[in-house]
């Protein structure tokens, strides 16, 4: 099957330690892994390019197999795979610890020659991504040699006021940026929602995903802002992720020449996907077919508004 959509970012076992004090032991996570099924939900056609360790496919072959998720991205770089041990606090606060360091955690990632190799006929790819800049022109190079559409969505590190010159001139050159309420706040020096839309959009990119939790998202362009809504999921869980799938699923849908509104959706509803649960979701035919049901009955709502 051909490979339309790549994401890089991170597969992680995350091990997690719940509010009440019980140990809920390990499920699969990662930044990748939370994208990755942003993008499975719409299309089979994705993969994910990251490296684990010699354990990985032992942990998580059931999940694997029953996802049906392309595992020709994933690439042992050590015998262990990264582990996150996530502890999670009454008032929804989390704090994550990764087991074998941030050396380890980094050494995961996936290079650029790495996502050319393992997307060269790809759509779109989904970085998510502080700012090293030897890597992002590496990344360039590539985007203009393959001809991929490239969404950045930006490491929180990275959020900050002295960076947004060089956040700026990075997101510029990419075909979508994605970025938090809470990120916005921080590189835009504590500026108001609004003013933190309004200074994105100038920035000219195509398509930014400023994303606004439980609230939805606003799609900002060029020639405008369109107020996206939440998709209520049946039960909230675990918003992990949740920002991860949204971003790919926008990806998704711009390559697929969607509308701003039907991007937006998209990732509302692949955020919703992911918070029913702890850990990232399983999409098989049935829940393809129900997130296509929503779909098409919020973008009709939306049309005869």
């Amino acid at each position: 099957m051909k490979t339309e959509y790549v994401v890089v970012s991170t597969a992680v076992a995350d091990h997690l330690n719940l509010a009440s004090g019980e140990d809920a032991g390990f499920r699969l996570g990662g930044a990748g892994v939370y994208a990755w099924s942003g993008i499975r939900l719409w299309t089979p056609r994705v993969r994910l390019v990251t490296g684990i360790g010699e354990d990985f496919f032992t942990t998580f072959e059931t999940w694997l197999e029953k996802s049906g998720a392309d595992c020709a991205g994933l690439l042992v770089k050590d015998a262990h795979t990264a582990v996150s041990n996530i502890r999670y606090f009454s008032s929804g606060e989390r704090v994550e610890t990764p087991e074998y360091g941030l050396a380890h955690y980094r050494r995961m990632e996936a290079t650029p020659e790495e996502i050319g190799r393992f997307g060269a006929e790809a759509k779109g790819v989904y970085i998510f991504k502080d700012l090293p800049e030897a890597y992002w022109e590496d990344v360039f190079r590539l985007r203009e040699k393959q001809g991929f559409r490239l969404l950045w969505e930006i490491n929180a590190d990275a959020a900050k006021p002295e960076l947004r010159d060089r956040v700026k001139a990075c997101a510029q050159r990419c075909d979508l940026f994605s970025i938090n309420r809470t990120e916005a706040e921080a590189l835009f020096a504590g500026a108001s929602e609004k003013a933190a839309i309004a200074g994105l959009q100038s920035w000219g990119l195509p398509m930014v995903l400023y994303r606004r939790g439980a609230e939805g998202a606003a799609v900002v362009t060029p020639d405008g802002v369109t107020m996206v809504p939440s998709v209520p999921a049946p039960e909230i869980t675990d918003p992990t992720g949740a920002g991860n799938a949204a971003s790919a699923a926008a990806l998704y849908g711009f390559c697929e020449g969607m509308t701003p509104y039907e991007c937006g959706l998209l990732g509302s509803i692949a955020a919703a996907c992911c918070i029913r649960q702890y850990g990232p979701p399983l999409i098989g035919e049935e829940e393809m077919r129900r997130a296509r049901e929503v779909f098409m009955e919020l973008r009709e709502k939306q049309t005869d508004a």
